[in-house]
């Protein structure tokens, strides 16, 4: 009987060290398959965080030159627009001296280079202007010589400077 008894304890020993083997060896398959998951998650926010830094960069990139861009353009429409504020300038100075006949060859000659610079290379007159200021005028720009011809005209009741680059060479 102590025999038999001393073979079922270890059966029963036996049956639970086979449980638990079977219990260690659910867990570690389960932590196996567990770890593969976190491993695959974590690859896949690794290469969504380096995609996200290379847009950013990129993004980053493109803003540095779209500032750049946007920085020459204001700074060109910053110029055209003192030119522009420079030529009206010379225009409303200039008109009613031309008009009244007491505007000399350099006025003349600096609004025949402003209307000319006008959308249109015109400008309206109040009045008919003089005969004698419409012809050709030389003016410098840089190392170019220019030639303009100022011509008068009367369009649908109103009267138009208009003046046209007739000749352009190089300076000596």
């Amino acid at each position: 009987m102590v025999r038999r008894q001393t073979i079922q304890m270890e059966v029963e020993k036996r049956a639970v060290l086979r449980l638990a083997l079977i219990v260690a060896t659910a867990l570690l398959a389960i932590t196996l398959f567990l770890s593969g998951i976190l491993y695959r998650r974590s690859s896949v926010a690794e290469s969504v965080k380096r995609l996200a830094e290379s847009k950013a960069a990129t993004a980053e990139a493109k803003y540095q030159q779209t500032s750049r861009e946007l920085a020459e353009k204001t700074a060109i429409l910053d110029r055209q627009s003192s030119i522009q504020q420079n030529q009206s300038v010379i225009i409303n100075k200039t008109i009613p001296r031309l008009i009244s006949k007491t505007a000399g060859d350099t006025e003349l000659t600096e609004l025949a280079h402003a209307v000319y610079l006008q959308p249109g290379h015109s400008t309206p007159l109040p009045s008919v202007p003089p005969d004698n200021a419409m012809r050709k005028f030389r003016f410098r720009v840089g190392s170019r010589l220019n030639t303009y011809q100022l011509i008068a005209g009367e369009i649908d009741g109103r009267w138009m400077l208009y003046s046209y680059l007739v000749r352009s060479q190089l300076g000596k």
